[in-house]
């Protein structure tokens, strides 16, 4: 490279750090890559010190487990918390609720407040089904996205059927709560509500 070259590499990498670093990242790669072929891989393998492969096997061993935790953290379905869950015996009496309920002439929608809130939804059951609640967002053309669905739920009562929504893992917008029966031919009920 000649002195003029050399001096407007100097200049583009001080303007440029994202490619400074990466020159240096280069430059690092190749001195490493020089000191190990240097070093006799055969001097490692030939001798039968104990220690080194005790040390290489646990490294091996360690590489794999941390591995193996991102990718169960990645892309095993179901890790993160979720969003709409069913209410159980032992589930909270202390926490917010909100109640849903089909009115006419009702013109407020509820909104949804923050934190894991007990939704009682109000109706007529029969509680010799299970239904099915699906937690649908709905954008401004009324288009449905599904968020979460939970099936084979019971009613607490024949007027009430309880679900826990985690109001925080909500973005802002409207919603609804899609109760059907599970049973053949049967209407769904929609709920509304909003996330503020």
């Amino acid at each position: 490279m000649s002195e003029e070259d050399a001096r407007a590499f100097e200049e583009y990498c001080v303007a440029n750090p994202d490619f400074a670093r990466q020159v240096e990242f280069e430059q690092r790669l190749r001195a490493g890559m020089r000191q190990v072929a240097r070093g006799s891989t055969a001097e490692f393998v030939r001798s039968n010190h104990p220690m080194r492969w005790n040390l290489a096997a646990a490294a091996s061993i360690l590489f794999v487990m941390i591995a193996g935790i991102w990718i169960w953290q990645k892309y095993v379905p179901g890790a993160s918390p979720a969003i709409m869950a069913a209410v159980t015996a032992d589930a909270p009496r202390s926490a917010t609720s909100m109640r849903l309920a089909l009115v006419r002439g009702g013109n407020t929608t509820p909104v949804l407040p923050s934190g894991m809130v007990r939704v009682e939804i109000v109706g007529l059951f029969d509680t010799a089904h299970q239904y099915s609640v699906a937690l649908d967002r709905l954008d401004v053309k009324r288009n449905i996205d599904t968020v979460a669905t939970l099936y084979g739920q019971r009613p607490a009562s024949p007027v009430t059927l309880e679900v826990l929504v985690d109001g925080d893992q909500l973005e802002s917008g409207a919603y609804s709560l899609r109760v059907r029966k599970q049973a053949p031919e049967e209407e769904a009920l929609d709920f509304e509500f909003l996330k503020n």
